[in-house]
């Protein structure tokens, strides 16, 4: 059974978010960075700024995001950054009026003038869930899940088209201990990769339609 993993997003997600990121280089590097690694984890291409699909808006495309969060700036104080320093805001940073706490973070990745990246934190300011549009066409791609700032699953649309064909579940001590994969595109996963201490040690393969593995490979 999955339990969790990955790295701290650290104490102060505040000082992560606004400090950190103060000066136009540092965010460069930063969204730059994430990018390409999101991208290598996917083992696909992203969509540039040009390929952002006009007839779209991303405030229609919301209940086709994971998580259906809740994107109200009520009783929240809004504070913007210009991380690429072209005068414009690019990320937007929400702030509990009464506690003080951060309550959620967007960010514009490719510097277009839309969302493409959502962070939701609890009521202590820890990290719970990232939301990425990696094809910047107002789809989730990649959903990362937090537990005890580590991540404890991630789900990823590798067609860009916000369905969720891969899913990787981790333990506590950030080791992946399974893969999901729907390899049919018929929402249900059929192809199950088992790894022990960051070794795949056995494929199953459900033949049958019935959601469960019936075939395995033995790999160790």
């Amino acid at each position: 059974m999955p339990t969790k993993t990955t790295p701290n997003p650290g104490a102060n997600p505040l000082r992560q978010t606004t400090s950190q990121l103060g000066s136009a280089a540092t965010a460069r590097l930063i969204c730059g960075a994430l990018i390409v690694a999101l991208v290598g984890v996917l083992g696909v291409g992203c969509a540039g700024s040009e390929d952002v699909r006009e007839d779209v808006d991303p405030g229609d495309t919301l209940q086709e995001r994971a998580r259906n969060g809740n994107l109200s700036t009520s009783g929240l104080d809004v504070r913007k950054a210009d991380l690429n320093g072209n005068g414009e805001a690019d990320q937007w940073t929400f702030i509990n009026d009464s506690t003080g706490n951060v309550v959620r973070v967007e960010r514009d990745l490719n510097f277009n003038g839309r969302v493409d990246m959502w962070q939701y934190f609890d009521a202590s300011g820890e990290l719970i869930e990232e939301e990425m549009d990696l094809g910047y066409d107002g789809l989730v791609d990649v959903v990362v899940i937090y537990s005890g700032g580590v991540v404890s699953r991630k789900m990823l649309a590798t067609a860009f088209d916000g369905t969720f064909a891969i899913q990787k579940f981790y333990n506590q001590d950030g080791q992946l201990l399974r893969v999901e994969r729907d390899s049919s595109g018929d929402g249900a996963a059929d192809v199950w990769e088992y790894f022990e201490k960051g070794e795949r040690v056995r494929i199953g393969w459900d033949t049958s339609g019935d959601g469960r593995a019936d075939t395995f490979d033995q790999l160790n």
